[in-house]
């Protein structure tokens, strides 16, 4: 039975695990929610990254209107498929490894080529005076800022003629949004917003869930040094707002950070971002500096909870189409 093809992507590795826990974790999942067909959790320490694999396939199968389908799930990491002596942050270094994703070569079990849907998941900042740690952030715009485009010469920027201008969602990708579909409706807020965690370091009043179709994940290519954050966002938003002057429909900010918006470029196919808050616009080092496995573990498993509990209505969806 030919199926489609669904892609989550984490930046980073310890992104991937938070979220893999979640989706192994009954309590934390939809009861439908299936077991892998191939696991690849915990990753070992010293794993192949030349041919990388999914942390985890699952594999959802049902009917809509007597016709059964079936729709494979691909949980990947960026980081996993890195060269560990290049830096995690490395914008050029996740560009080169993407296309291996896409391409499903290396699921271990039969895909089709083209996804049907592309989800990146991450951490990130939120500009702003109140506090957003511990919200989650759905979106399908993407604007990508490269602080470094007019340095030719370093080798190891990454460079393209699709940064520092807002960059539209492909065809399908607002459909999730659509009020008729009700994806984002009170019941899925509530399953979800109870099992997210408030971080330790300024957390939100209340963690929660906001989903917008105009939502736009800002991105800084280039950024290898944590200390950077601190012009560098905002610089990244100072270009956004210029980018955005010229649309009647202003976009508003859903995340600051770093890959989102490297992924979408990789495919047309529909897209969506997942972005998990865990600091505050310039204050990377209060928030995240100085508890970085709480913070970030806490805000990567808020994201994991989103996903899983998103996936089951995105699946049934698909199978519509």
């Amino acid at each position: 039975m030919p199926h489609k093809r669904v892609l989550v992507i984490a930046n980073k590795s310890w992104e991937a695990t938070a979220l893999m826990n979640v989706l192994l974790e009954p309590k934390g999942c939809p009861s439908e929610f299936p077991w892998p067909i191939k696991l690849s959790h915990p990753l070992p320490p010293r794993h192949d990254w030349q041919s990388p694999q999914p942390r985890g396939v699952f594999n959802f199968q049902g009917n809509v209107q007597n016709k059964p389908y079936e729709v494979r799930v691909e949980v990947w990491c960026i980081q996993d498929a890195m060269d560990p002596s290049v830096s995690p942050s490395s914008t050029k270094e996740k560009v080169r490894v993407l296309p291996k994703i896409f391409s499903g070569m290396e699921t271990g079990v039969p895909t089709s080529n083209r996804p049907d849907l592309v989800i990146a998941l991450g951490t990130a900042c939120f500009p702003g005076a109140k506090s957003y740690n511990g919200c989650v952030f759905i979106g399908t715009n993407v604007f990508i800022h490269d602080p470094y485009k007019s340095n030719t010469t370093h080798s190891e920027y990454w460079h393209s003629d699709n940064t520092n201008r807002l960059i539209n969602p492909p065809p399908g990708s607002m459909d999730f949004f659509n009020p008729r579909n009700t994806f984002f409706d009170d019941v899925l807020r509530s399953q979800v917003e109870t099992r997210l965690l408030s971080p330790p370091m300024k957390p939100a009043t209340k963690p929660i869930l906001l989903a917008d179709n105009n939502y736009t994940a800002v991105g800084v290519a280039n950024i290898t040094n944590y200390d950077d954050y601190a012009w560098a966002d905002l610089e990244a938003l100072e270009a956004f707002k210029k980018a955005n002057r010229g649309h009647q429909k202003k976009r508003p900010v859903g995340s600051l950070e770093t890959t989102h918006g490297v992924i979408r470029l990789q495919s047309e196919a529909p897209f969506l971002f997942i972005s998990g808050i865990t600091d505050r616009l310039g204050q990377f080092s209060m928030d995240v500096g100085t508890r970085p496995y709480a913070q970030n573990f806490v805000c990567a498993h808020n994201t994991g909870i989103v996903t899983a509990w998103l996936l089951p209505r995105i699946v049934s969806f698909l199978n519509t189409l």
